[in-house]
């Protein structure tokens, strides 16, 4: 009886103490959904509800605290993959595309309003900012960035999520014709996002940008990574070194993570990973990785 007592007395004081490491850990991951619509059948992909019910068990088995989400329509799609019982949604607040032209592969249909924004676990502690509206290049297709700041274990961590200029992606549209003004838009919005990054270094506030940058930045002399990561304001790029393999079709990742600003001694090391595809759509994997904001 008086071990059985000792027993319980021990798991009440283990159960009454504050506790640290994995509680102030946040698992961060970026998921382009590629044509993410509110109803049935809509956008360039065409889902049906079963789609959607897939994607959202999908979501549930990334077992992530906070998604950085790319092309969903608005709100109401993004609720058909992440409950509100479950999540806190942020959308960007650019004005609504309306758009006339086909999609790609599917002809008869339109493509449809793409935003990007966070899916935030209940519990978790944040802030929305302004969106980086510059990312639109005063563009009525090119997206806003969403920009928000998590707390955790007293330490803040500010979040942006982009989807840069397609068209772009790496040294063969550099030297092609018919490429010159997909570069030129990329271009300029890798010049904007440094802008971000050196105000964020400059005030010491750590940040990752996260989602599809539509550039193999880890591909060797990539201009666009040297623009946004000079060597004197070096930024650490988490697809760097890491095996591509969601599409085969493809040499190299688009969507990344960029860490700066302290963002770097959070990670959590060896937890980056590739969220293997299970079907056609979507064409982009997630990735995803740990933060360890406690001291």
């Amino acid at each position: 009886m008086r071990v059985a007592g000792c027993v319980l007395l021990a798991w009440l004081i283990l159960a009454l103490t504050p506790q640290t490491g994995s509680g102030d850990e946040l698992h961060i991951a970026a998921w382009n959904l590629e044509h993410l619509d509110d109803s049935d059948g809509d956008g360039c992909v065409g889902r049906s509800d079963a789609d959607y019910v897939d994607l959202a068990r999908r979501i549930e088995e990334l077992d992530a605290d906070i998604i950085a989400f790319q092309e969903v329509e608005n709100e109401a799609a993004a609720r058909r993959v992440f409950p509100a019982s479950d999540w806190h949604v942020e959308v960007s607040r650019r004005p609504p595309m309306e758009s006339s032209q086909a999609c790609w592969d599917r002809p008869q249909a339109r493509l449809g309003h793409l935003a990007t924004g966070f899916a935030v676990r209940h519990g978790v502690q944040y802030r929305r900012n302004e969106d980086l509206a510059a990312l639109g290049a005063d563009g009525a297709f090119q997206r806003w960035a969403t920009d928000i700041v998590v707390t955790s274990g007293g330490r803040e961590l500010r979040l942006l999520s982009v989807h840069l200029r397609t068209g772009c992606w790496g040294a063969n549209q550099d030297g092609d014709s018919g490429s010159t003004e997909s570069c030129a838009t990329l271009r300029g919005q890798f010049e904007r996002l440094k802008v971000w990054a050196d105000t964020r270094l400059a005030k010491a506030e750590a940040f990752v940008i996260l989602g599809d940058f539509n550039r193999r930045l880890t591909l060797a002399g990539d201009w666009a990574w040297r623009l946004l990561s000079p060597a004197t304001a070096p930024l650490l790029l988490l697809t760097e070194g890491v095996p591509f393999l969601c599409d085969p079709r493809f040499p190299a990742f688009i969507d990344h993570m960029v860490a700066g600003g302290g963002a770097e001694d959070m990670l959590v090391p060896g937890s980056f990973r590739e969220t293997p595809r299970r079907d056609p759509h979507p064409d982009h994997c997630a990735i995803s990785t740990v933060y360890r904001l406690g001291s």
